[in-house]
């Protein structure tokens, strides 16, 4: 199986936050560490799941499990940077039934040896959601100017990763037997929003700290 170029220079850019966070020579504890190690994990996943295309071994199921535990981590992660302690235990109280609900619609409508028509993308949505949520809520009691701030960077990037990757799954199933050309496209276009959302991920972890 041939991999364009541009989706190696996508699953490239989920480094591009370590290696801010490295060259900018900050303390990245807390939520940054979290983020970071987000990244790290669908770095490690998507080089996995490449060459196992390569090699011509069927890898759909490794997307279909890396969602839940990838929406499970941002919600944690995002939950340390809400306003107010009720929104705080909000987003973490529903990590438990969002897996119940991954976990449901896994066994009862996916197949694992094909694109994911809701599971991955319910999953993808609720990411979009708390990223867009938090960006929103603190966007509003902030003070100062917004770029400053590396939740800005790194929940506007969130917010565009898993909007396009919302869209995906049920596309690459409605495409992949009638316009396997126009699917190609799709992931091209993806492979293009993941870069940009993880350069802003990048540029978020080089802002100064907050106290």
């Amino acid at each position: 199986m041939r991999v364009p170029l541009l989706a190696y220079l996508a699953i490239a850019s989920e480094a591009a936050p370590l290696a801010a966070a490295l060259i900018a020579r900050r303390p990245q504890r807390g939520v940054r560490a979290l983020i970071l190690a987000w990244c790290a994990l669908l770095l490690v996943v998507d080089s996995v799941t490449v060459w196992l295309a390569l090699h011509g071994i069927h890898n759909l199921w490794l997307f279909s499990f890396l969602a839940p535990f990838s929406v499970a981590v941002v919600l944690w992660t995002l939950s340390h940077w809400q306003t107010g302690d009720l929104t705080r235990l909000t987003m973490r109280l529903a990590i438990l039934p969002f897996l119940l609900v991954w976990t449901v619609l896994t066994l009862a409508v996916e197949d694992t040896s094909t694109f994911s028509r809701a599971a991955s993308p319910m999953a993808s949505i609720v990411g979009l959601g708390a990223a867009a949520f938090t960006l929103l809520a603190r966007s509003f009691v902030s003070q100062g100017d917004l770029p400053r701030h590396d939740w800005f960077w790194v929940t506007g990037g969130m917010a565009l990763y898993f909007g396009a990757s919302s869209a995906l799954g049920p596309l690459s199933a409605l495409l992949v037997a009638s316009a396997p050309q126009l699917l190609d496209r799709a992931y091209e276009l993806k492979a293009g929003l993941d870069i940009v959302a993880f350069l802003l991920i990048a540029r978020g972890v080089t802002c100064p700290t907050e106290t």
